[in-house]
């Protein structure tokens, strides 16, 4: 049995075929259950098959599905494997050991997913106690790419040292997520000064009951629109619109304001605590669902300098 690892490791997985694959994760796996470790994968249905297969379907290998891990952008999903691994390594020096695939014919996946995806974990599993292996197809030129995400690269149980590793801003600006889709005329809108803060908690109460989000998650959201808002009165414009669309997914509420600002990993590290900046969207983003920031950097047709959209579904 190899060493046992410290801190994060986060290491790029190359694999010929489906059986290769299963081979290359089978050992890793293997000895993290035997360490009394969590384990998770996220691979498709036939890497799952092969690893049952090769260690049994009772080894203790939590899976999930693609689809469901990767149904929002990728600073979101980031954010679900972090909260994932803080839940399972607790505080009793439990590690965890994490499987991901890339796989290009997801829905939600565009040419830059997986470099954000990548770039976002590398950033918010940073100092948990886990070792995150990235799979994907050994195609040409494949390597090199990877090799600018990660420190290593792990070749048939082998590490490889990257020599050519790039600074994340550099590769974010490369590959930007693209701004949300107009969800067209609002259900609601209002402009938010301090005195109508209780009229927006009021409001927001109002419509995600209506929407099913049940009283938790309803009180959640509630939490989170009044984060941002205050965020732009206290510390933008003063005078930040929200607005709230009710759609097949759940209850959508946006916050644009002309104040600007740039947060390379918004919402996704919590702040110091004696620190007091940083927290709303943080907490938004914990409360939520899905959490997107943008700028007119990022969309000449933004309205405002800084447009904050949350969404919450139902139980």
């Amino acid at each position: 049995m190899t060493a046992v690892p410290a801190g994060t490791v986060h290491r790029a997985v190359p694999f010929a075929d489906t059986g290769h694959q299963a081979e290359v994760l089978s050992a890793p796996l293997r000895e993290a259950l035997e360490r009394g470790d969590r384990a998770l994968a996220v691979v498709d249905p036939g890497c799952r098959a092969e690893l049952d297969r090769t260690l049994g379907a009772d080894a203790g290998v939590e899976f999930r599905t693609p689809e469901d891990m990767h149904s929002a952008p990728a600073f979101t999903v980031a954010t679900r494997w972090a909260r994932i691994a803080r839940e399972a390594t607790g505080r009793d020096g439990t590690r965890m050991t994490t499987v991901g695939q890339h796989i290009d014919t997801l829905p939600v996946t565009d040419p830059g997913y997986w470099t954000r995806l990548d770039v976002a974990l590398d950033r918010v599993l940073d100092g948990l106690p886990v070792t995150m292996l990235c799979c994907f197809p050994d195609r040409p030129g494949a390597r090199d790419v990877a090799a600018t995400l990660h420190d290593a690269l792990l070749v048939d149980g082998g590490e490889v040292p990257s020599t050519s590793r790039r600074d994340p801003r550099d590769l974010l600006a490369e590959h930007p997520q693209a701004p949300p889709a107009d969800l067209g005329e609002p259900l609601f809108e209002m402009d938010v000064d301090l005195a109508a803060l209780g009229t927006l908690r009021r409001t927001v109460h109002t419509e995600a009951t209506l929407s099913g989000l049940g009283p938790s998650r309803t009180s959640d959201l509630v939490l989170a629109l009044n984060e941002i808002a205050t965020n732009g009165v206290e510390h933008g414009s003063g005078l930040p619109r929200l607005r709230l669309w009710r759609g097949p997914e759940g209850l959508t509420g946006e916050v644009a304001d002309s104040g600007r600002t740039r947060l390379p990993f918004p919402g996704m590290l919590a702040p110091p605590p004696a620190g007091v900046r940083g927290r709303g969207l943080w907490l938004a983003s914990e409360l939520t669902d899905v959490l997107q920031v943008w700028t007119a950097d990022d969309d000449p047709d933004c309205p405002a300098g800084t447009v904050v959209r949350v969404l919450m579904t139902p139980p």
